[in-house]
């Protein structure tokens, strides 16, 4: 439990530590903004900054870098690729392309209408 909280912990001051980067203030305006002392967040500070030495030196990559400023971030949801099998009658049908059956069942009843028209 202990490590959890740690990491917990970590992350965090990690983002506290990020957010005054980004600003304009005083160390001291913005421990009052947050509710911590300055000496804990010289602490947090130089203890976050030896862990990306210590990164750098063993080659360990660099943590993702926390997006203060978006509340949310944008997610891309790929659509499903779908096929269509259009009938000689202008019917079309689509199937989700990673369905196997329907797809299956799709190009088997297209045959099926071609062999009766032709």
């Amino acid at each position: 439990m202990g490590r959890k909280q740690n990491e917990a912990t970590k992350v965090v001051w990690r983002d506290r530590v990020a957010r005054f980067d980004g600003s304009d203030v005083t160390v001291k305006q913005f421990c009052q903004q947050e509710g911590v002392s300055e000496a804990a967040f010289y602490q947090w500070r130089k203890r976050l900054k030896g862990d990306r030495r210590r990164r750098k030196a063993t080659g360990e990559p660099p943590r993702a870098r926390v997006n203060t400023t978006e509340p949310f971030v944008p997610v891309t949801v790929p659509t499903t690729p779908f096929a269509e099998v259009e009938f000689p009658n202008g019917v079309r049908v689509r199937v989700p392309a990673t369905h196997a059956d329907a797809l299956r069942v799709a190009i088997k009843m297209g045959d099926d209408v071609c062999r009766e028209v032709g």
